[in-house]
């Protein structure tokens, strides 16, 4: 239905067009008929022999059907026998439109660029949800990130930048490290090409001091992945401070959700890239994705 409505203005024009022809052949010559049928009466009174009558006869009961038929197309010198006849063809014209577009013209579009925004790739780990995505800098250079969020279960504690809870108990900060950077987290850092971890705080507070907080929280983070990587590896903080956005759709027991522990893989980026940019690109209108317009911040900073 699309189709047809889409393309009816087309669809109207051919089927008009195809109508007018058939209605055109078919009724072109109101004379033929009456010709006919006084050719055959000709021959008739100049038959001389009666066989050949007879015939003639025989004949002509064997193609009474095309005396029906010319009958029949008859009805078509009134306009409203054209009328009838371009509309019935104009219908079937229309209908094979219809299904020539949808069955031969749109399989063999080329297919462009999706007009809906592209979504992450998303994987799930025992503890953590992993979003591979692309965006690209100002210039338009490209580059790849592999996203890991812990699960709700790990949180920064609140008001703290040093500690991290498991369902609602603090971890040791000796077990840190093993704790949120399990083997799956491990293998995602693995092939970085940079790591970037992220600092985040909730909306409770005088923002200055979150801002603040974000930003130690990311150091802390940075100091327990280095440990983790390669010490060729670079690795940079990224404050996005206080969350700001309202969220209708969001948890609303609480502001926990607000303040994940998170760290970036960088997996390729093009000659030049502004990885910043890039990456603010490419969290920008995820789903489940924090997105740097909920925060305050986008402060992206060298660790090592």
């Amino acid at each position: 239905m699309y189709d047809l409505t889409a393309h009816l203005g087309w669809y109207l024009a051919g089927a008009f067009a195809i109508g007018f022809v058939v209605a055109w052949v078919a009724c072109g010559n109101p004379e033929t008929a009456a010709h006919t049928a006084l050719v055959r009466e000709d021959e008739r009174r100049r038959g001389v022999l009666s066989w050949l009558w007879r015939g003639y006869r025989a004949y002509d009961r064997g193609a009474g059907w095309w005396d029906r038929l010319a009958w029949f197309l008859g009805l078509f010198k009134t306009n409203a026998g054209v009328a009838m006849l371009v509309a019935t063809t104009g219908a079937a014209a229309t209908y094979g439109a219809v299904e020539i577009h949808r069955r031969v013209i749109e399989p063999l579009k080329v297919e462009t660029a999706a007009i809906a925004p592209e979504q992450a790739e998303v994987r799930q780990t025992r503890n953590s949800t992993v979003f591979a995505i692309e965006g690209k800098d100002k210039a338009g250079r490209r580059g790849s990130f592999d996203v890991v969020v812990l699960n709700k279960s790990f949180l920064w504690v609140r008001g703290s930048a040093e500690d991290l809870e498991k369902d609602g108990t603090i971890i040791p900060r000796d077990q840190l490290a093993a704790a949120v950077l399990d083997d799956e987290v491990r293998g995602a850092l693995a092939d970085a090409k940079e790591v970037i971890t992220v600092g985040t705080a909730s909306q409770e507070g005088v923002a200055a001091e979150e801002v603040a907080r974000a930003e130690r929280r990311a150091k802390q983070a940075a100091s327990l992945v280095s440990g983790a990587v390669t010490a060729a590896t670079p690795i940079w903080t990224l404050n996005l401070g206080q969350y700001r956005d309202p969220c209708a759709t969001c948890e609303t027991g609480g502001t926990s959700w607000q303040r994940p522990f998170i760290v970036i893989a960088v997996k390729e980026t093009d000659p030049g890239t502004d990885v910043g940019e890039a990456l603010a690109d490419a969290m920008s209108g995820k789903e489940k994705l924090p997105s740097p317009s909920s925060y305050s911040v986008f402060a992206l900073n060298r660790y090592r």
